[in-house]
């Protein structure tokens, strides 16, 4: 389906870029009943399936609610369900356009739900992450351990923490670490290399 969509995106057949004219305020505004009722959609963008390759799913994959009767799901919920190993081997080949080439853990360091726990509890925010409202509002407050006249940044520390360290490592390089979350620092590399020929095993 991606693809087929990429392709129509390419040769343009169903879709063409709308030319507007200037905008004015005192030209009116397209009125639905005139301009889109009476309208004719298009043919629908549809892959086209191979009977053997896709024979798993080729009977229902286009049905507005498939497999509803039967017993390989639930219901219309879809909550539950309990494929075939071939169905769930052609839908994954289908989508293959759709899912993410990133399946390594360590591309998504300090950007999970414990780090984001840490930087919301710490009012701090991850460079290129988001921004939340702080947690504890007496971040400022309170007697800390140093202060400017016993300031151990004087003494040691040559330049400021960074942020990352900060969230990656709470409980070294804060003063009150208070409900924060130890992520993980590192998941074993990922050697998988994801085949451009579907024929390759």
């Amino acid at each position: 389906m991606w693809i087929m969509m990429r392709r129509e995106k390419r040769d343009r057949r169903h879709f063409k870029r709308m030319r507007f004219p200037p905008f004015d305020d005192e030209e009116p505004p397209l009125d639905y009943a005139d301009n889109l009722l009476d309208v004719e959609p298009l043919e629908a963008i549809q892959l086209e399936l191979d009977p053997e390759e896709d024979g798993a799913v080729y009977k229902w994959f286009y049905d507005h609610k498939p497999l509803v009767k039967t017993k390989l799901i639930n219901g219309p919920s879809y909550r539950k369900w309990h494929l075939s190993l071939p169905i769930m081997a052609t839908l994954y080949r289908l989508a293959g356009q759709l899912l993410s080439d990133l399946i390594d853990r360590n591309y998504f360091y300090l950007f999970d739900m414990e780090s984001f726990f840490t930087a919301k509890a710490l009012n701090m925010c991850i460079p290129g992450g988001p921004k939340f409202e702080p947690l504890y509002r007496d971040m400022e407050k309170g007697d800390e351990d140093w202060n400017e006249f016993n300031d151990i940044n004087k003494l040691i520390i040559r330049q400021p923490l960074r942020t990352e360290y900060r969230i990656a490592f709470p409980h070294l390089y804060n003063n009150r670490p208070r409900k924060v979350r130890l992520c993980i620092y590192h998941t074993p590399m990922i050697m998988y290399i994801k085949t451009e020929d579907p024929d390759l095993p």
